[in-house]
């Protein structure tokens, strides 16, 4: 079977895999010059698998009224200007209930843990160079109330296999030292010995080469204006002015997925930003999480990559200059050991991320014959992405 993938990201990239793993014929579509162009270019690096909670939980939803205020500076939030917005809003408050923040962290842990198998089968049979380690990670929390709300089901994780465990800042400095050098009102933190990092881009410029040898096809510069359809099913794709006849498609075009197809889905873009920087004095071991300033702290070999902030403010990949410097500034202040902040080689990216009201992700067949979804990864593609491309492999027999 023959099977077109629109989007050449990690998540496409492994759909790619796993297709082609159950013998099927695939060519990959991209609007961009490469693979990885988008947010899976310069995202944190972290391999979150016991870690991989939703953005809506009842923390967020009492402080909600202080988002829209703009008076926490990791989140930008623009009232919705359309009834698709608003809904997508609605939904997700609904998501943050107490009930529905557990339901969607089981299910994510599920789906983490799965994608974390997976990648370890896929190194045993393919070699891929991006950076891997095993680094365990710590998340740092200065908030109470929060801090005590997500250790409140541990037992539930723990029974899917989570390893997370509870530690207070002594612990933490035990295990990590350099976490003295960082600024902060820490209460506790959370500590997965399992997670891992690695360079997404990387690991798709590798996979994308493994794919090559295979014989799947990949279409650069493409852009997909239309999906043509006849009697409910796909029949072609209009790219580039042209018509691709095509039987079966599957989009992982992130957030731009709801534009390429007809049927509303609740995924709307959220975007974040990075500063690649080579590494300072401070010698962490570790990935870091400050989880009240949403900032992510990860090594990558003699690179340190910080990550932060979610605005929604739709589809926007332009490098906004204020959120960059104060990225960097929040980062110096913080850990002014972290990284060579005086240096000259600084890379600094955004990117949006398609984000679901439960924060999991949208993975199968739609209402149209032919056109599968495997989008709304959120903040968690690179870790999602092996068991997203696993599972909607299986609906292809």
């Amino acid at each position: 079977m023959h099977i077109h993938v629109i989007g050449a990201g990690v998540v496409g990239l492994t759909t790619a895999y796993y297709l082609v793993q159950k013998g099927h014929q695939v060519t990959v579509i991209d609007q961009e010059a490469g693979v990885a162009k988008g947010a899976s270019y310069a995202n944190g690096g972290q391999l979150s698998y016991c870690l991989s909670d939703p953005l809506g939980k009842p923390s967020l939803f009492y402080k909600f009224p202080s988002v829209v205020l703009g008076r926490d500076p990791a989140i930008k939030f623009n009232p919705p200007k359309n009834l698709k917005s608003l809904q997508w809003l609605y939904k997700f408050l609904i998501e943050c209930s107490k009930t529905r923040h557990k339901k969607n962290s089981l299910d994510l842990l599920e789906l983490s843990l799965l994608s974390k198998s997976l990648l370890k089968d896929m190194l045993s049979n393919i070699e891929l160079e991006f950076s891997h380690k095993k680094s365990s990670k710590i998340v740092l929390y200065e908030d109470l109330i929060t801090f005590e709300k997500e250790i409140s089901f541990f037992a539930e994780k723990k029974k899917l296999g989570s390893d997370n465990k509870k530690l207070s800042i002594e612990d933490v400095q035990r295990i990590e030292p350099s976490i003295e050098s960082i600024k902060g009102n820490f209460v506790g933190a959370i500590y997965s010995k399992s997670d891992e990092v690695g360079d997404t881009y990387l690991f798709c410029k590798s996979l994308y080469a493994w794919l090559l040898e295979q014989n799947t096809s990949f279409l650069f510069n493409a852009k997909v204006t239309k999906l043509n359809k006849h009697k409910n099913k796909i029949s072609s794709l209009t790219i580039n002015s042209e018509k691709l006849d095509v039987e079966n498609i599957v989009i992982c075009a992130g957030a731009m997925t709801e534009s390429l197809v007809t049927i509303s889905l609740p995924i709307i873009p959220v975007k974040g930003y990075s500063l690649t920087l080579l590494k300072g004095e401070l010698n962490f071991s570790k990935s870091i999480t400050l989880a009240d300033k949403r900032m992510l702290l990860t090594r990558l070999g003699d690179r340190v990559r910080i990550t932060g902030f979610a605005d929604f403010l739709g589809i926007d990949t332009s490098q906004d200059e204020e959120r960059v410097s104060q990225l960097f500034a929040l980062a110096k202040d913080i850990a002014p050991q972290l990284a060579d902040f005086n240096g000259t080689e600084l890379e600094q990216w955004a990117g949006v991320r398609p984000l679901t009201p439960s924060s999991v992700p949208i993975i199968g067949p739609s209402n149209n014959k032919g056109i599968y979804i495997n989008s709304g990864q959120g903040f968690y593609g690179w870790t999602l992405a092996c068991a997203s491309g696993f599972r909607l492999a299986e609906f292809f027999k």
